[in-house]
């Protein structure tokens, strides 16, 4: 297995998704790369987290990859309710995106990172896999928050 798979993964993950949210003109911040403060953290945005990747090792020198995509979305709620469904709309938005293969590149600016495509991630297919959407509503009494996930885990090949 190359060592560089797991970057290669989150990164192209991280570049896949930022045009929808882009889209949407919604702060997007990747978990773990990208500094979240207080201030942005009660605005509305969404952040990537990614687990993974699991990796298991079939054959010699082939690979299956699962890797979990999550979205949280945050939505300040506001005094008019003229925008009291862009939370939704959001996830809608994103479960749309997230049903499409997510091409897996060698991004960075390694010696071995040259944009090439090595796989697509795609939607597990199963009875217990599916694209999923959670509205957790209001956080508490107390703040003016809403959030939901999105989050779906995905498959791919990998040979060395």
């Amino acid at each position: 297995m190359d060592k560089n798979l797991a970057r290669w993964i989150f990164q192209s993950i991280a570049v896949h998704f930022q045009s929808t949210a882009s889209g949407l003109s919604l702060p997007y911040y990747v978990e773990g790369i990208d500094e979240i403060d207080d201030d942005i953290m009660r605005a509305d945005h969404v952040e990537l987290r990614v687990t993974g990747p699991t990796l298991k090792e079939v054959s010699n020198g082939y690979f299956t990859v699962d890797v979990v995509i999550n979205f949280l979305f945050t939505k300040l709620m506001e005094a008019s309710d003229a925008d009291a469904y862009d939370l939704i709309q959001w996830t809608g938005e994103f479960a749309n995106v997230m049903l499409d293969p997510v091409p897996i590149k060698k991004l960075g600016s390694g010696v071995d990172d040259d944009s090439s495509l090595i796989g697509c991630l795609e939607v597990k297919k199963g009875s217990n896999e599916a694209v999923r959407i959670w509205h957790f509503g209001r956080l508490d009494k107390d703040t003016r928050v809403n959030q939901s996930v999105c989050d779906a885990l995905y498959g791919m090949d990998y040979t060395t």
